[in-house]
């Protein structure tokens, strides 16, 4: 980018007020947003600018700096620099959803903002070709995300926000009429894919349950506090299987063999800290971990199809070959 206007701008929004910076770590950082420029170049717009900006040099010790005059007010410079707008970009496009609304509603300008440094003012940068050069994926089948009523999210994330219970009608996949649930606690929030989940108790009752957003056809939040689930930490709920969708799971000692190079992605990516494999062929690898027994587990096992054979438990590796057996009679002529 050549535009020194842009350049000097970007310059103007890095110098510090409470220390002072070098023109090497000026030029490194304007580089780093894909300015391409001298230090001489550099030293010469610091000059330029230092009057009508309140800019200091400090000569006392080498390497010299600059800053902004602690006596002056520093200058206003709008508009956002090309890493914040970086920031903001990618904040809406894959963390948005996770945002209290209210929040979400204060930055709307600043994404707006965002986006329009890169397709106006940074529309040649290195940075807006970094947008086009990485992505987030899921693994598994791509899936659309669900429809989800506004302001019923709304209403759900201020009641978590603020740690009130909430009134719902709810429609359950396997039922065709919304259950209506007087007092429902919300204990955290998760997104799962595109589907986004309420870990909750509900009433009096101590079980945790999940509940989609998406499903949730009317509520209102209560003048009442929730019930915080004594001794309840999220992340221990997650890595105890709460998302396997079969509640706490118990830990087994998982035993297969991967064929066809189907489980060579382990070696890089392991089951778990305890995973051990041994290599029993270029393309067999025989798999021992510790994992969580979960309906989610037998999905993954049963996407290698044919190309995974279970060896441990025998409770496991009996649930795995019936699977196959109701699967191949269904293919039956």
């Amino acid at each position: 980018m050549s535009d020194p206007l842009l350049r000097q701008w970007e310059m103007l929004k890095l110098i510090p007020r409470e220390r002072k910076t070098t023109v090497t770590e000026l030029k490194n950082k304007l580089e780093g947003l894909g300015y391409s420029v001298t230090r001489r170049t550099l030293e010469r717009d610091l000059d330029r600018l230092s009057i009508p900006f309140a800019i200091e040099a400090d000569t006392r010790s080498k390497p010299y700096g600059w800053r902004y005059a602690l006596n002056m007010h520093p200058a206003n410079i709008p508009g956002l620099t090309s890493s914040e707008a970086l920031t903001l970009v990618l904040l809406e496009t894959y963390l948005k959803t996770l945002l209290p609304v209210a929040i979400a509603d204060n930055l709307a300008g600043h994404f707006a903002a965002a986006r329009h440094a890169f397709s106006v003012e940074h529309s040649d940068s290195k940075l807006q070709s970094w947008l086009k050069k990485v992505k987030v994926l899921s693994p598994g089948q791509h899936l659309l995300a669900p429809s989800i009523d506004a302001s019923i999210q709304r209403t759900v994330y201020s009641a978590l926000m603020q740690g009130y219970q909430v009134e719902m009608d709810y429609l359950a996949t396997s039922s065709a009429v919304a259950k209506h649930y007087d007092s429902v606690h919300i204990q955290g929030l998760v997104q799962y894919g595109k589907v986004i989940y309420l870990v909750v108790t509900i009433n009096e009752h101590q079980d945790l349950r999940l509940l989609v957003l998406h499903r949730i056809q009317k509520v209102t939040v209560k003048d009442e506090l929730l019930c915080p689930l004594e001794h309840f930490d999220l992340q221990a709920y997650i890595d105890q299987g709460g998302f396997g969708f079969g509640g706490i799971a118990q830990a087994i000692e998982l035993v297969a063999i991967f064929k066809n190079g189907a489980g060579h992605h382990l070696i890089e990516t392991p089951l778990a800290q305890d995973q051990h494999i041994t290599h029993l062929d270029p393309q067999t690898i025989k798999v021992s971990a510790e994992v969580l027994d979960t309906p989610q587990l037998i999905r993954w096992l049963n996407s290698f199809g044919p190309d995974i054979e279970v060896l441990a438990p025998e409770s496991l590796r009996e649930t795995m070959a019936e699977r196959y057996r109701l699967a191949a009679q269904q293919y039956v002529k």
